[in-house]
């Protein structure tokens, strides 16, 4: 008969509790104890622009501000100059918490690999047509 002490099962739940969070992501985080939902939460600020594996210079009048809300509201917020407009969506996690699925209402429906996603930093990434198309974002 299998006979399991209190230190074991503690032990056994830390491990499950701990493979249960690690990243399913490309560049990690490998741990973390916040939820997915819970690092993603917030405003974003785009740092870098990848496209077909060239960075991009970003002007330092412009600015994309994406800001992820706990009910599933989404709101993009594009700044260039004294010129601003946004737009409003919906997001919520697809393919178990590795794609982040992106509506703007009037625009549609895009679906974002994430390769990276910590307290601090959104790294995502999206094929269209043979196009890849990488976005850095770092957290306000």
């Amino acid at each position: 008969m299998f006979n399991m002490n209190k230190n074991n099962v503690i032990a056994l739940t830390l491990v499950m509790m701990i493979s249960y969070s690690c990243s399913k992501y490309d560049d990690g985080p490998f741990f973390s104890l916040r939820t997915k939902k819970g690092r993603l939460v917030g405003e974003w600020e785009l740092d870098k622009l990848i496209q077909n594996g060239q960075t991009q210079s970003l002007d330092s009048d412009y600015d994309i501000i994406w800001e992820f809300e706990r009910d599933g509201d989404f709101e993009q917020t594009i700044e260039y100059g004294s010129y601003s407009y946004g737009y409003n969506g919906d997001w919520e996690f697809d393919d178990n918490g590795e794609e982040l699925e992106i509506e703007i209402s009037g625009y549609g429906t895009q679906t974002w690999e994430i390769n990276r996603l910590t307290n601090n930093e959104l790294w995502i990434e999206i094929n269209d047509g043979g196009d890849k198309t990488e976005y850095e974002f770092e957290k306000n």
